[in-house]
């Protein structure tokens, strides 16, 4: 029998729960698996029926130091207490199951090392991407391949939020407040709409695509606050639309990363991604470009992800080499370039702008003269972060995007542009 200890019963955890305990599941394992013991914060709370009542406890140790237990399965989320906890189970010869994407994302060396050095599979497929098989398949495309970008939509919150404001109109406050009644995010929702979310998940796949530890501080991060209604009018003229899109790419041993919203052509694949559905582009020097796609998040997705790893854990199906061979080099975003897409709000002076323009030898269309709005020409991306930069804009009084691809120069009746 392969018992396993649960840290955490809440969304994840319940689906976890109800995978290993369905007849489906029971009938496709040869071995008898058993969740033993849940640890909970609150072990006077009334649950459901479903659980044994003797399975629940509020001490880690009963876990962690219990020598039957063969597997811990952590679903709280965030660092403290889950990386001391993981930690300890591995000093203590235990497998380890994680969709803590907060976590892997600054410990996944020390803790793929830690494994390795006490022949134990740490895994965490469940921490990016929900449902979506990705960690597996990257970890062995890179074997063979040279991995040279990653892209893709990583946040369901953030997509569903974008792709109402596309569909229907809305402005991002409503967008998000239906979010927020659907269930799609948080009563805080920081992590995802400023783009925190995708950049834990963007460390994680390119640590392991580039086999490199990849910090979260070399990760340039935008979220979409800034998208207001009329901007989404400005793309619908353009023939684009607006994503939260992950993008690193390697060139030798250099390497750019971004989370920030990207201007992609309307009949494009990450165009097609609506509402919560996430997907992941990966591109290698044998294969090709290789698309997943699938379901980023949700209860039953993200538990069949990690119910995944605790067969292969049973299968002894887990692999050590994640990273180790390289050592690449952040160039910030200077492997980035395109044409950009600028909105200043009508409290900055337009002539402030264009002299600042100027001085950095941008030039632009011009889309509207009320609440200036423009498309440069095809610029390195680092030359559009030190404009910003000068700027010294505050808050949402400004709205800048890249342009994903070519983008032809846009003569219409419904917008005239001016060129300078």
């Amino acid at each position: 029998m392969i018992k396993i200890g649960l840290l955490g019963i809440g969304t994840v955890g319940s689906g976890v729960y109800e995978i290993i305990n369905s007849e489906t599941f029971r009938n496709s394992i040869d071995e008898n698996i058993t969740i033993s013991k849940i640890l909970v914060r609150n072990i006077n709370k009334e649950r459901n029926s479903k659980y044994p009542k003797d399975i629940f406890t509020d001490d880690p140790k009963e876990i962690i130091d219990n020598p039957e237990i063969d597997i811990v399965i952590e679903v709280m989320g965030g660092i403290n207490p889950a990386y001391k906890y993981i930690t300890k189970a591995l000093n203590n010869k235990k497998h380890v199951v994680t969709a803590n994407k907060e976590l892997v994302s600054i410990y996944l060396d020390e803790l793929s090392e830690k494994a390795y050095e006490n022949n134990l599979g740490f895994l965490f497929e469940a921490s990016v991407a929900g449902g979506i098989p990705i960690i597996k398949p990257l970890t062995k495309l890179s074997k063979i391949n040279d991995i040279k970008e990653i892209k893709g939509i990583l946040n369901g919150t953030t997509n569903f939020i974008l792709t109402k404001m596309i569909d229907e109109n809305l402005s991002f406050d409503d967008a998000l407040s239906l979010a927020k009644d659907l269930g799609y995010a948080e009563a805080d929702p920081t992590n995802d709409i400023e783009g925190f979310d995708v950049l834990r998940k963007l460390a994680i796949l390119s640590t392991i695509a580039f086999k490199s530890k990849i910090e979260l501080k070399d990760i340039l991060c935008r979220g979409i606050k800034s998208i207001k209604k009329e901007d989404i009018i400005f793309f619908k003229k353009l023939r684009l639309k607006i994503k939260l899109v992950a993008n690193a790419i390697k060139e030798n041993n250099k390497f750019s990363s971004v989370v920030e919203p990207m201007l992609v052509n309307e009949n494009s694949t990450l165009s097609t991604v609506k509402d919560a559905f996430n997907i992941v582009s990966v591109t290698g020097n044998q294969v090709g470009e290789l698309n997943f796609y699938g379901q980023g998040a949700g209860k039953s997705p993200t538990a069949n992800a990690v119910i995944s790893d605790v067969v292969d854990i049973i299968n002894k199906d887990f692999d050590y080499s994640l990273y180790k061979e390289k050592n690449v080099s952040s160039v910030n975003t200077k492997l980035f370039s395109g044409r950009y897409y600028l909105r200043i709000s009508e409290d900055i002076k337009n002539s402030e702008v264009f002299n600042r323009l100027k001085k950095f030898n941008i030039k632009y269309e011009i889309l509207s003269n009320k609440d200036l709005a423009l498309v440069t020409e095809h610029i390195p991306a680092n030359v559009m972060e030190d404009f910003i930069k000068s700027m010294d804009f505050k808050g949402n009084d400004y709205c800048y995007v890249r342009i994903d691809g070519a983008l032809e120069t846009m003569k219409s009746k419904e917008a005239a542009i001016t060129i300078i």
